[in-house]
């Protein structure tokens, strides 16, 4: 167990370069594995918002007119920078959100760091123009983008929107989840390093009042909004009343079907490992099994025992596969769906409310299996955000995608099948943004997104470039 010994604090925002002390209310976060507090952060208040716009205006034009290929080699620098200090920026994980040492080094630091890595080549696509006859078609920066990010996967989540803004030529001003503030502290450390121009990047920390001051602010243009379905809805609404332009990455009850002639066995094991992942707080998460009826039974038996393998134990404990939720909140959220889930009739077949006999303190759930022919009941059409998998069975192909289209999210999907074609044709149907087949891996240059409660617009690789830019025509 690695906790240190001094509280640390975050008390300042980030603007035109310079740290400044924050003029909004003071917070106290505590660890999620022991409860016990570990840092304090202060918020910003309007003033600080306003003065993080401004500087981001001022800085506006001079970096739009930057060529690419130098706005990209600015921003790699920054993760080089942050790259010297990836030991600590996992530990600091592990302490904010209670990600398992192990993972909150591949999952947390090393796919933030790549996507800083990313900006020559993006630099690359921003630059590129297309002729139509003797028009020329060019990409141009949109102005200034407010970047709003949530805590469960803090500085990746950060990376996926400012690494595009910034090559694109939009100056930002990011408001990053309070809940865990030492990786943004790192960021702008970083940025501070790298001398990159005044103002282009900008950090404000804060509450709902503190963004919806932000998307609303009248020197915004954009708005980048990862979190709830229901704070994006009111994201949107801000926005467009503004006439913002607006990418919302929402939540997701993402399902896997296990065809007849699948893998059983694999999809089970595939889709635990995609549901339990980061303790089940992931919006892609697959936490709907669908099997055919006459699998059920063969589905559950592999489940618990799968769900076995996944720990419960302290992220710094290298035998833990299964941290605690990220807060006493999300504790209480997920439990009271389980228990939910349970009165309506849904099986516990491993798993529960209950916390952990071994764990007096701290956010743990254990890995949590239940099963149900209603695909309607709560606990198959709510975002839980913990790790609990519903298993539910179907009679054919066509109820199978029925269900999996039955709710009102459409993030992600899997398939399984050892007809490959077979597997193809059902993905084909599935109202989902991305669709992994027999347990092929996410590309993390492929457009990332879903539509209807899932949100729009598009994130990663080239893709992300255009929410932060538009186009222009040169006829000539």
């Amino acid at each position: 167990m690695w906790y240190g010994n001094d509280m640390r604090t975050v008390d300042t925002v980030f603007i035109a370069g310079a740290f400044k002390p924050a003029g909004g209310a003071e917070h106290t976060l505590v660890a999620p594995a022991t409860e016990s507090a570990h840092c304090s952060v202060r918020d910003a208040d309007f003033a600080d918002v306003d003065e993080a716009v401004s500087a981001a205006r001022r800085a506006a034009s001079a970096w739009a007119q930057m060529i690419p290929g130098k706005r990209g080699a600015f921003v790699a620098s920054i993760g080089l920078i942050l790259a010297e200090r990836s030991e600590e920026l996992a530990r600091s994980f592990a302490i904010e959100i209670g990600t398992p040492l192990a993972d909150a080094r591949s999952l947390q630091v090393a796919l933030a760091l790549r996507a800083f890595a990313q900006a020559p080549a993006l630099a690359s696509a921003a630059a590129a123009e297309e002729l139509i006859g003797s028009t020329r078609i060019r990409r141009v920066p949109i102005g200034v983008a407010a970047c709003i990010t949530p805590w469960n996967y803090p500085l990746y989540q950060i990376a996926t929107k400012i690494v595009p803004a910034l090559v694109a030529g939009a100056t930002v001003v990011l408001k990053p989840s309070e809940i865990a503030p030492l990786s943004v502290q790192a960021l702008a450390v970083a940025a501070q390093r790298t001398g990159l121009p005044p103002g282009v990047l900008n950090i404000v920390f804060g509450g709902a009042e503190i963004g919806s001051h932000l998307v609303k602010h009248p020197g915004i243009d954009v708005v980048s909004f990862t979190g709830s379905t229901m704070t994006g809805r009111q994201v949107a609404a801000l926005a467009g009343d503004g006439l913002k332009k607006v990418s919302l990455e929402l939540g997701g009850k993402s399902a896997g079907i296990a065809l007849p002639d699948a893998d059983l066995a694999q999809a089970v094991r595939q889709t635990l490992a995609k549901c339990y992942q980061n303790a089940g707080q992931t919006c892609a998460a697959l936490t709907r099994l669908l099997v055919p009826r006459k699998q059920l039974g063969a589905a559950i038996g592999l489940a618990a025992s799968e769900a076995l393998i996944y720990r419960v134990g302290d992220p710094f404990e290298s035998s833990t596969r299964l941290g605690p939720v990220a807060s006493a909140g999300q504790w209480d959220k997920v439990t009271t769906l389980i228990q939910r889930g349970v009165a309506a009739g849904a099986e516990l077949v491993c798993g529960g409310a209950e916390r952990p006999r071994e764990f007096q303190r701290g956010y743990y759930i254990a890995p949590t299996v239940m099963v149900t022919e209603q695909p309607t009941l709560e606990i198959a059409q709510t975002e839980i955000f913990g790790p609990v998998l519903t298993i539910i069975p179907y009679e054919d192909e066509i109820e199978a995608i029925s269900i999996a289209n039955g709710t009102p999210y459409s993030l992600a999907a899997a398939v399984w099948a050892s007809d490959p074609g077979r597997a193809q044709g059902v993905a084909s149907q599935l109202r989902a943004g991305s669709v992994s087949i027999n347990g092929a891996r996410t590309n993390p240059d492929a457009p990332f997104g879903g539509f209807g409660a899932s949100g729009f617009g598009r994130e990663r690789g080239r893709y992300g470039l255009d929410t932060y830019s538009t186009t222009q025509a040169l006829h000539e």
